[in-house]
């Protein structure tokens, strides 16, 4: 149940066809704005229930708003209204931070509201984006600070407890909305890495291929690769295109070869070392290891003899 309701979170509105990297950024996208809308309604009930009403309206709204934003892609996508939303909400944090004094502690929300633009503006056209905010947060807080943080009031109600104690309760909020945006984007920087080296690993495999082939130009390896490293069900029927006698030769040695052993007997044919084929299968080194020593005896392949060149013999 819980991991249906992942799935729909993270792929809503996404598209299937999308590219690897923009697939993955939406998802991103999907999660951060859904739990960053999730927690502000948690909060704002959390001080209607102190009798705070203020903060409940501002807070919902928010909250709202970010849900807004998981629900209707296009909106989201559109970075102007990104930005519009990121600037409403340095407005409320300026607002509420500025009614009485600096102690109350709620001008620490302008750090979660500096630090989620370095998430959602990923590209060189959005940097203004980043630019702007941080100029307004700036300017602002310079604002409030010659007013000594009382340029507002409002009626003073809600739970006196709650009130001695509000530096802290916003220092935790703060902190917690710090440690879900910085899981994000260190999200995005592992992610954009493995990338980034699956695409240097392709690039040798398919290196390394061409000049053992000694063929340039009428092998599609570089979508073979691709196929392969993404673990896509189109590889087996494009490595029996790109290599018709392959899957011949292996059937004439072992008729009951399964599918198995050939996705594992082309891997090799391409060069992927036990490390690759575990990580692009999402499998252990271990389970990688062990389909090796039953490929052996099921073709007859002795201790010594070393796969890759028995497969290159094929």
């Amino acid at each position: 149940m819980l991991h249906q309701i992942l799935n729909y979170i993270l792929n809503l509105h996404i598209d299937t066809d999308a590219d690897h990297l923009k697939r993955l950024d939406g998802q991103r996208l999907n999660l951060f704005s859904f739990s960053i809308g999730v927690i502000l309604i948690f909060n704002s009930f959390r001080d209607l229930w102190f009798g705070f009403e203020n903060y409940f309206g501002v807070l919902f709204i928010l909250g709202v708003t970010s849900l807004i934003l998981f629900f209707f892609t296009k909106v989201r996508q559109n970075s102007l209204a990104c930005l519009i939303t990121i600037e409403l909400c340095i407005l409320v944090v300026f607002f509420f931070s500025s009614t009485s004094g600096f102690e109350n502690g709620m001008s620490l929300y302008y750090f979660p509201l500096l630090t989620s633009p370095l998430f959602i503006f990923n590209t060189r056209k959005t940097v203004k984006h980043v630019i702007i905010i941080f100029a307004t947060v700036f300017i602002l807080f310079l604002i409030s600070h010659y007013y000594d943080f009382r340029i507002f009031s409002i009626g003073k109600m809600g739970n006196l407890e709650f009130l001695k104690n509000q530096r802290l309760i916003t220092f935790i909020m703060v902190f917690v909305a710090l440690a879900i945006i910085g899981y994000f984007i260190m999200l995005k920087h592992f992610t954009v890495l493995e990338l980034y080296q699956k695409l240097l690993r392709s690039e040798k495999i398919i290196s390394d291929m061409r000049t053992k082939l000694n063929r340039k130009d009428d092998l599609d390896l570089e979508n073979l690769v691709k196929l392969a490293i993404n673990d896509d069900i189109a590889f087996i029927p494009k490595i029996k295109s790109s290599f018709p006698n392959l899957y011949a030769n292996l059937m004439e040695i072992n008729p009951n070869i399964t599918s198995e052993e050939f996705k594992l007997c082309a891997l090799l044919k391409l060069g992927f070392t036990t490390k690759d084929i575990a990580e692009y299968n999402h499998i252990s080194v271990r389970t990688v290891q062990t389909k090796k020593s039953r490929m052996r005896k099921s073709f007859g392949i002795s201790a010594d003899t070393d796969l890759y060149k028995w497969i290159d013999t094929l």
